[in-house]
């Protein structure tokens, strides 16, 4: 056998045991799908049985995690509508053409199956293909199973040839119709064997099939049209096969999904159905001695209303950072209100829209979670990502790099989203550069200690599939070193450099050892357009700033550090008065257990503001102090006005200690009532009951 035939009988080799070993996980995820399965409606059981040639990976997951029918049911119509093609009209052409397979599957494909026609494997290719350009069908031949050849026209920007051939046969001339493997199954297996034929070879039966039809010939080698008749193309038609199959996670992004669990609760219904796509980034970096998180998010589509020339549109933005166990650590909703003239609107169609700010952090790792919800045009876009930030003088020497386009000057004082020491970098979460384009690069230094004077710092730029050098700028690191040791570089020249995608490295290099490197992607684009973005920012005082002091002891508390909750609190405090830090002060002195000192604290607020969250906290100390009387005023004061579940538990405990146990039996099952998933309320009422 000579090396070219070696060489392609092991490629046949490996294609089938790629093929059976795909086989064998297929077959343990349909029984992992079929124990997920029993959890759902037969409604939602038919839908996504429908859907399966279409859906995405995340898209499964994320519906079999749902716990509702209502949830479910947001999800469907979310999942038609980012599908949809025109989503401006009232019609979804998309839902339609795709349940018009649907019923065109279950009438010719269902002939003579125990399966809907869509659920065959026929019914599979045509809902995700659609109808192919030819359908040849060879049902009444006496020399080769029952046989149907489609033609298709490829998309080849999702890696589909120009035109493909699919051929589907029934072996053994029963059952269904299956999905043929030219090359590893081979041609003879379409050929009906006959006693007075001699043994039927691979030529044999090519020969058989190409007396019946030339075409029906060529696809039973290769599914490419174009290639050569004379060999046997498994890579080719197995290549075709795995790009058909792997369209839905081209084709349709999981943005939405993949965030679904996340925002599903804090999106109205009204939303649901309307989700942008966008871009977005999260960035740590060093302020003195305080970590703050620099985001930007970038909605793909930006929606306003016109009146009278004047274009507005009302964000509401929430933020929400958890610690990986779902606690949440910091949070804050805020509504941003866009309001542009008609010259404003019209120079700026054409260039992307930024939402930019800053928050401090407390060493730690994390999911941040982004929510924007445009509530004049009743749209909405999320992000989520994993955010790790260490503690001061780690291992980790640099921090993340960005790319940027321009510096602007920032007032003495102030701090805003990519800002240092007096200048704001104009950054971009898409990180897209025009060839006209000169971006420039930095990191952090976060932490210089024990480097020598002959520590450097170097820049390269790479292709990211090739990984060749494009470029490299070496600097010692004093020579980089910009305020707040920012690692700068020079303007990176792109007129000759190639469209594409490219990654960018620097590495800290002292002792001739690569002591920390970090990477990030950028795009250069074929064609010189605007690629910076206009944005929205606020400026803030620097630190110590009230404002983020506050965040930084809400963070403390939630993360259980008291002491260090109170250090800040008490700082705020010494200066000014601020009720907001001194409810959270008298929360941190009842978290301590010092009572009085609470009650103290709690009671400045109430008795100045009346607020709702004072009266909780005074409810709790009087009880925690077994004053039940005077904790027995701010429950019912609190109960007069709003039923909540945490009160009513506490009024229970507070009538029991007055001696009141029908009382005590009423606000327990009045919590029940409400949420009957309360174990302990549970047992704590039954053994109530039992002692009456």
């Amino acid at each position: 056998m000579n090396e070219r035939h070696q060489r392609k009988s092991h490629l046949i080799l490996l294609f089938t045991m790629i093929f059976l070993t795909s086989v064998i996980v297929s077959s343990t995820l349909a029984q992992r799908q079929k124990d997920l399965l029993k959890n759902l409606s037969p409604a939602h059981m038919e839908w996504l049985e429908i859907v399966t040639p279409i859906i995405t990976d995340t898209e499964r997951e994320v519906f079999f995690k749902l716990k509702t029918e209502q949830e479910r049911e947001r999800f469907i119509n979310l999942f038609w509508k980012v599908r949809d093609p025109n989503p401006d009209t009232s019609e979804n052409e998309f839902y339609r053409e795709y349940m018009e397979r649907v019923h065109f599957a279950d009438r010719y494909f269902g002939i003579g199956s125990s399966k809907r026609g869509c659920l065959t494997e026929r019914g599979y290719y045509y809902l995700l293909l659609g109808k192919p350009l030819e359908r040849q069908i060879f049902a009444t031949q006496s020399d080769i199973y029952p046989m149907e050849l489609w033609f298709y026209k490829g998309e080849e920007k999702y890696g589909l040839p120009g035109y493909f051939y699919l051929l589907f046969y029934q072996p053994e001339g029963v059952g269904d119709y299956r999905l043929y493997y030219p090359g590893i199954e081979g041609p003879e297996k379409l050929v009906i064997p006959s006693l007075t034929r001699e043994q039927i070879t691979r030529k044999k039966a090519i020969e058989i099939i190409k007396g019946i039809n030339t075409e029906l010939a060529k696809a039973a080698i290769s599914y490419l049209p174009e290639d050569r008749q004379d060999t046997f193309s498994s890579l080719s038609s197995q290549t075709i096969i795995a790009a058909i199959k792997a369209l839905p996670e081209k084709k349709f992004a999981s943005d939405y999904a993949r965030n679904y669990l996340s925002y599903k609760d804090l999106v109205e219904v009204d939303y649901s159905h309307n989700f942008v796509t966008c871009s977005a980034l999260a960035r740590v970096f060093l302020h003195g001695d305080y970590y703050f998180v620099h985001w930007a998010i970038e909605p793909d589509k930006i929606n306003f209303a016109e009146t009278q020339g004047i274009y507005s549109a009302i964000y509401e933005l929430t933020i929400r950072l958890e610690d990986l166990s779902g606690n949440q650590i910091f949070g804050k909703t805020e509504e941003i209100p866009l309001r542009l003239n008609r010259q404003q609107f019209e120079s700026r169609a054409r260039q992307r829209f930024a939402f930019q700010d800053l928050f401090p952090v407390l060493p730690g790792d994390y999911k941040l979670l982004f929510l924007l919800k445009n509530k004049t045009a009743k749209d909405f876009t999320s992000w989520e990502t994993i955010l790790s930030v260490p503690v001061p003088k780690s291992e980790q020497r640099l921090g993340p790099v960005v790319v940027f386009h321009t510096t602007s000057p920032l007032a003495s004082g102030r701090l805003k989203a990519f800002s240092f020491a007096g200048q704001e970098f104009l950054v971009s979460a898409r990180n897209e550069f025009s060839p006209t384009d000169k971006p420039s690069v930095f990191c952090q230094l976060w932490n210089p200690e024990g480097l020598t004077e002959r520590a450097r710092v170097e820049l390269s730029l790479k292709n990211f599939d090739s990984g060749a050098e494009i470029l490299v700028q070496k600097k010692k690191l004093p020579e980089a070193l910009s305020e707040e040791r920012l690692v700068r570089f020079d303007p990176i020249d792109l007129s000759q450099v190639k469209p594409g995608y490219y990654s960018l490295e620097i590495n800290l290099i002292d002792k001739e050892m690569t002591l920390d490197s970090r990477k990030e992607n950028l795009i250069v684009l074929a064609q010189p357009v605007l690629t910076a973005p206009w944005v929205y920012g606020k400026v803030h005082r620097s630190m110590p700033s009230l404002e983020f002091l506050r965040m930084l002891a809400a963070q403390h508390f939630l993360k259980g550090n008291y002491q260090e909750t109170r250090k800040i609190l008490e700082e705020i405090l010494s200066g000014r008065e601020e009720l907001e830090s001194r409810l959270l002060l008298a929360r941190t002195f009842l978290a301590l257990d010092d009572y009085e000192r609470s009650l103290t604290e709690a009671l400045k607020v109430y008795e100045s503001t009346g607020n709702r969250e004072a009266a909780k906290v005074l409810a709790l100390d009087y009880a925690k102090l077994k004053d039940w009387d005077k904790a027995r005023i701010y429950v019912d004061k609190l109960l007069a006005e709003v039923t909540e579940i945490s009160v009513l538990n506490l009024a229970a405990e507070i009538y029991l200690n007055l001696g009141n146990k029908d009382q005590a039996i009423y606000y327990l099952e009045k919590s029940l009532s409400l949420v009957p998933d309360q174990p302990q309320i549970k047992g704590w009422l039954e053994d109530l009951k039992k002692k009456k």
